[in-house]
């Protein structure tokens, strides 16, 4: 049985940085939860304050093989 790993990261810009290494290593963004078109959606329905769906972005292999990378923002200055 496989085990499922995820790495992450800190960042400045989560949505920016998710997209550089998901062009990088071929992996695209995770989409929504099943059930939710986008992850706006699942913010609204979950009573996530809209303002924060930025302040994550995870990226996964589609080839469902390479660990889920989750970029999480830290305050500016943090990341260096």
């Amino acid at each position: 049985m496989a085990t499922e790993i995820q790495i992450s990261f800190d960042a400045n810009d989560p949505p920016k940085l998710a997209g550089f290494w998901a062009q990088a290593l071929g992996y695209v963004q995770q989409p929504p939860p099943p059930g939710f078109a986008t992850w706006e959606e699942f913010a609204v329905k979950n009573n996530i304050p809209f303002d924060s769906v930025d302040d994550y972005a995870a990226i996964i292999d589609p080839d469902g093989k390479g660990p889920r990378f989750l970029f999480q923002r830290v305050p500016d200055g943090s990341c260096r």
